[in-house]
């Protein structure tokens, strides 16, 4: 039995960007020695054409090769895997009993909806709150539909009344963007957008239509209670955008592994990936250019100017949560406009300083010029 199709570049993409994410993602919620869940919605057959690993097989496979697994014994691992089609269901329940698995990982393959299976992990959690209580389990949903039909943001709204909860949501913008305004298309638009605002993209110039649609998707799970939400689109072999990868977290720390992660990906803006400029099927970094760092230093001068004393880690707060970019671009721009004499820069006594040149936290202090 093999799959139905041949893996694309931008698909090795999205999978480096999981698998660098549960790298970090793993370990650092086992030490809370609890029980952590991963939910595949929309699983696939778990392996492609010529053998390459779907989602779910990669996600067990960074636990079960994991270098930090001995000290993650104290927790627990529930994995839920779920597929609509029969076939890809059978594959992949034969491709995930072939493989062997940690003794602390729980392994649940499920035929049907995403919509139907989805309380099999989080229906105790909303009983647990139903009593007053506040639950914590760390729980990562991907959810990958091959359409627009079957990921009502309503469900998604359910998920994000638990604080542990991350989602990495495909926004599958080619179909939206052909049947826009076609009627049959209304009701599940209304159900993946939670809106009917999504109908004033009817008209727009292509860009202007791809841009409001995923800002849109990005304000709805903002909406919903998911404190920050990074995109990254992903283009096929013609450069035309196939869709958007939305991560939302309510963890600063998720936001700055996941960005790291999409920074391997694409090492000039850490927000695309195009299989046209891609140089070789399976090789995720394509650009190795550097950041746009004159853009990050405008965005910079304009927030602080004219401010003193401002913390270094309130700096690397707005690089983190308002910009694209990461904490190491805004050093690298502060350090490069303290050479210039643009910025003055107070340091602590080196007894004071952690082990960085910039210190942390309040440690170092930042005065900027009048915009």
């Amino acid at each position: 039995m093999t799959a139905t199709w041949k893996i694309q570049p931008h698909t090795v993409a999205k999978h480096e960007i999981l698998r660098r994410y549960l790298q970090a993602y793993y370990p650092k919620l086992a030490s809370t020695r609890g029980l952590i869940v991963f939910v595949d919605g929309f699983a696939g057959p778990g392996t492609y054409a010529d053998g390459e690993p779907g989602s779910p097989i990669i996600a067990l496979d960074v636990l079960a090769q994991h270098k930090h697994l001995p000290n993650m014994k104290g927790c627990r691992f529930k994995f839920l895997f779920i597929e609509e089609d029969q076939a890809h269901f059978e594959m992949l329940k034969t491709t995930v009993d072939s493989r062997q698995h940690p003794p602390n990982a729980e392994v649940m393959v499920r035929q049907g909806t995403f919509e139907e299976h989805i309380d099999e992990v989080f229906g105790g959690l909303e009983k647990v709150r139903n009593f007053g209580l506040r639950p914590s389990r760390p729980s990562f949903v991907m959810v990958d539909p091959f359409g627009v039909k079957g990921l009502p943001l309503d469900l998604l709204r359910r998920l994000a009344d638990f604080p542990k909860t991350e989602l990495l949501v495909s926004l599958m913008y080619e179909p939206i963007s052909r049947f826009l305004e076609h009627p049959s298309f209304e009701s599940p638009l209304d159900d993946l957008f939670g809106t009917r605002k999504w109908r004033d993209a009817a008209g727009l110039a292509a860009q202007d239509k791809k841009k409001f649609l995923s800002d849109l998707y990005a304000r709805q799970l903002e909406g919903i209670g998911m404190k920050y939400v990074r995109l990254f689109e992903m283009r096929d072999a013609r450069n035309r955008t196939e869709y958007f990868l939305a991560f939302a977290t309510h963890s600063p720390e998720g936001l700055r592994v996941m960005k790291d992660a999409m920074w391997k990906v694409d090492q000039a803006g850490g927000v695309t990936f195009s299989d046209f400029t891609a140089p070789s099927r399976g090789q995720a970094t394509l650009f190795g250019v550097e950041p746009n760092y004159a853009q990050l230093r405008s965005l910079m001068l304009r927030h602080f100017a004219g401010r003193a004393d401002v913390p270094i880690g309130e700096i690397d707060n707005f690089v983190l949560i308002e910009t694209a970019f990461r904490e190491t671009h805004g050093k690298k721009v502060l350090r490069d406009a303290e050479r210039e004499g643009l910025v003055m820069v107070e340091r602590p006594p080196e007894k004071k300083m952690k082990k960085t040149y910039w210190g942390t936290g309040t440690d170092t202090r930042v005065t900027f010029p009048a915009f």
